[in-house]
């Protein structure tokens, strides 16, 4: 996103071109009853170049492409997102496994409101949805969160995958099972400037940080308005381009006046500590396809903040 946004790896998209790359592929679309189709999703997305999630620039969250890949990258079944007997399996399933972690983490009394701050398509605030009473899904891609709400309403909505060039392959994407959508709201927005949202019990960012121009103006945030007890689960590859984040406000991932390196998870853990406990701090790796033989693998440093 151009804000608040991220790739893969932050968690990137397509447009006119792309109506052409269709009509080439020939591919017949499974109709789903109540679901929406591919024709319906590209309304959504601008007349941005052609290009993949895997690419930089925040253009590239707008696009059709985009919507298509992070549809996949959410709700692909695990055999089309790596169709291979070997491969790093683990990184599968992403979106869910972080939602995971926030649930494993929440307290009891605790799960009233929670914010999936960079949610792109949805599939982590849906499934929080089975923890927390409320769950509020927040991207600055209006793509994103267009398909988010379409899901909501229809309770699926086909897209298409790519698999070689122009040879494409439709899929569908449904709400994850155990999923109470009616707890879900999704909301178009800038994670370092989210307004006045209350006290909330959870906060998740993942793949988010490194993505945004004010990535403290995002932690002051979580500090401000996450309740004692409350957690707040920050992952991110620290992956920092100058595209996103100017680099004086890079929270590490650099060299100082003095030649010491400034470690990303130091710098947070310096803003955060006089506020949270850090709880649980995990490596997670995470896979996003581009098409059938080409694939962006990450890791993540997944963190658990206890607010005190």
């Amino acid at each position: 996103w151009p804000q608040a946004s991220r790739s893969a790896d932050d968690q990137s998209p397509p447009t006119k071109a792309h109506g052409a790359m269709l009509s080439a592929s020939r591919c017949l679309r499974r109709a789903t009853p109540g679901g929406a189709s591919w024709a319906a999703l590209r309304q959504f997305s601008d007349g941005a170049t052609v290009r993949s999630t895997a690419a930089s620039g925040s253009t590239v969250y707008e696009s059709g492409r985009a919507v298509e890949e992070y549809l996949h990258f959410h709700y692909a079944p695990r055999e089309h997102m790596l169709p291979y007997k070997f491969g790093p399996t683990e990184a599968l399933d992403f979106p869910a496994r972080m939602a995971a972690i926030a649930a494993a983490h929440s307290r009891s009394d605790r799960r009233s409101v929670a914010y999936d701050v960079g949610c792109a398509v949805g599939r982590g605030t849906f499934e929080m949805t089975k923890t927390f009473d409320k769950v509020v899904g927040v991207d600055f891609s209006h793509a994103f969160i267009a398909a988010a709400q379409r899901l909501q309403e229809l309770g699926s909505v086909e897209f298409e995958a790519t698999e070689q060039a122009l040879v494409r392959t439709p899929l569908v994407a449904h709400l994850p099972e155990g999923a109470n959508a009616a707890r879900a709201e999704f909301r178009q927005g800038d994670a370092c400037n989210l307004g006045d949202i209350g006290a909330v019990d959870c906060i998740t960012a993942v793949n988010l940080l490194c993505r945004l121009p004010e990535p403290q103006a995002f932690l002051q945030k979580s500090i401000d308005c996450i309740r004692p007890g409350g957690i707040l689960v920050l992952v991110s590859p620290f992956s920092w381009l100058e595209e996103y984040t100017p680099q004086d406000k890079w929270l590490g991932g650099k060299v100082d006046a003095s030649g010491a390196v400034l470690d990303s998870h130091t710098a947070v853990s310096a803003i955060l500590g006089p506020f949270f406990e850090l709880e649980a701090r995990t490596d997670e790796a995470f896979l996003l396809r581009e098409h059938a033989r080409k694939f962006q693998w990450g890791v993540s440093d997944a963190c658990v903040w206890r607010r005190k």
